[in-house]
């Protein structure tokens, strides 16, 4: 009876371990789990399970577990990714490696380059040797270019050259610059390209530009679209048609109009009355006579009426002396910061606007201002701003009715031309002041104790040099 307790106690404690040491190994070889925390494929079922070497030119080169079911383009990139997260792992935490020193992130990224996908080797275990293509596979779904792996398959990567290459330009839908491999025709360069461009018309013929090898222009071959033509590594091959004219022309007007926004145009343009049309007309406040027409601005108003060229404009004509510029620059900044309309969109050069003549065209923009009947006094007055505009009264006016000039006023006075902002000083000209028109007062700068003396001491350098000079000319002549 003892005997037989023991032997069941030592079955028991048997199959224990049994059913451990299964469970280990089953866990083993379901799945590794890698620094990243990401699976690592290995095949559960050894019916699955085949090797696969890669050489050449990869991030890696060995024999790696795959599955029968994966495709080159899916194996590749598996292998590539762990890879790279693996030694971006170690990048990461600066781990020394013999006869490489510690990985550094601009180390890695260097290792991380661009590998071919053209022109790879596929060579079976029964001597069958096939060339793969990812590219074409992406692009066309073709598996042919991206079979499935067999067991001992060895993938051999070409070098990877970034000069090793051909372009494609013209009436294509994606210029640009491919891998080469011998055999591209003129076929493999539209594939790559995406093809012919439907927006042109006739597109049937093709220049190729080929250079010699220290990099003279050897031949320019002009000939029909031939898609089985043979191209050579540098060709530079371009789809010719005329250039489609269809396009989506716009202006963009703003200011008084019914509805601002974009007004479609021709390529030629369209005169102003249409597309005033197209914006719902004017409204009755609209001013003609100081409308604004920048030409060809390709983000409309957000260049032209920006705060830094609204300085420019007043500064381009400006007579004033170094010493005014930084009061000016204040006041200027005031004036725009303050003022009630159009503050920054009044000042352009530009013509007049006829609306029967003037065309406007793609990428324009049409500023249509208010009518005002203002005039701006700003500067070194006691209450700068917008004073009402009377016919025929002069700059003094304008300042009285801005409260008078401050202690701290220079006697120069500006009168700035809202057009063309053009300076004339007040008091030495007959300037009829109009609508829109700035008077400006600049500061009198603070002149202090030092002040005076530097000026007495540069003065006194000069004098001294005079005298010095005169009494050697005096010694010499004796």
């Amino acid at each position: 009876m003892d005997f037989s307790c023991t032997s069941i106690h030592i079955n028991l404690w048997k199959a224990f371990y049994v059913i451990i040491l299964c469970t280990f190994l089953s866990l083993h070889l379901v799945a590794q789990t890698d620094t990243k925390g990401q699976a690592s494929i290995v095949p559960s079922s050894t019916s699955m399970a085949i090797s696969v070497t890669i050489g050449g030119d990869f991030i890696t080169n060995g024999t790696f577990p795959a599955l029968l079911t994966e495709r080159v383009d899916q194996f590749i990139t598996r292998i590539y990714e762990q890879k790279r997260a693996e030694e971006l792992e170690l990048a990461k935490l600066g781990i020394e490696i013999k006869g490489e020193g510690k990985r550094t992130r601009e180390k890695e990224n260097m290792m991380f380059q661009n590998y071919a996908l053209r022109g790879i080797i596929l060579k079976r275990n029964s001597g069958e040797q096939s060339l793969i293509d990812i590219d074409k596979f992406r692009l066309t779904g073709d598996f042919k270019y991206n079979p499935y792996l067999k067991n001992d398959d060895i993938l051999i990567f070409p070098q990877y050259d970034k000069d090793n290459t051909f372009s494609v330009e013209g009436a294509v839908n994606n210029p640009g610059t491919f891998q080469f491999v011998e055999g591209d025709k003129i076929e493999d360069g539209l594939l790559f390209a995406r093809g012919i461009d439907p927006l042109y018309e006739n597109a049937d013929k093709l220049e190729i530009y080929r250079l010699t090898y220290d990099g003279r222009l050897d031949t320019v071959i002009r000939m029909p679209l031939d898609k089985q033509y043979p191209l050579k590594r540098g060709d530079r091959v371009r789809f010719v048609a005329t250039e489609p004219l269809r396009k989506n022309y716009r202006a963009f007007v703003d200011g008084e109009v019914m509805q601002p926004g974009v007004a479609f145009v021709t390529k030629e343009g369209l005169p102003l009355f249409k597309v005033l049309e197209q914006v719902g007309g004017l409204r009755e406040d609209a001013d003609l006579s100081r409308a604004e027409l920048i030409r060809g601005g390709n983000v409309f108003q957000s260049i032209y009426y920006g705060s830094e060229f609204e300085r420019m404009m007043m500064q381009r004509m400006a007579p004033i002396k170094a010493e005014d510029s930084l009061t000016f620059l204040v006041d200027n900044v005031l004036r725009t910061t303050r003022g009630a309309w159009a503050q920054n969109l009044e000042g352009l050069k530009s013509e007049r606007i006829d609306s029967l003549t003037i065309l406007v065209r793609d990428g324009d923009y049409l500023f249509i201002p208010q009518k005002i009947d203002f005039v701006y006094v700003f500067g070194q007055v006691n209450n700068f701003g917008y004073i009402k505009y009377i016919p025929g009264k002069d700059y003094s006016y304008y300042i009285t009715q801005a409260g008078g000039i401050g202690a701290t006023a220079k006697k120069d006075i500006y009168i700035i031309k809202n057009r063309t902002r053009a300076w004339y000083l007040a008091s030495k000209s007959n300037t009829e002041i109009e609508p829109g028109d700035y008077i400006w007062v600049p500061k009198k700068p603070v002149k202090d104790f030092d002040y005076y003396l530097q000026r007495v001491a540069y003065i006194g350098s000069i004098v001294t040099g005079i005298v010095t000079t005169a009494l050697l000319i005096v010694q010499v002549t004796k």
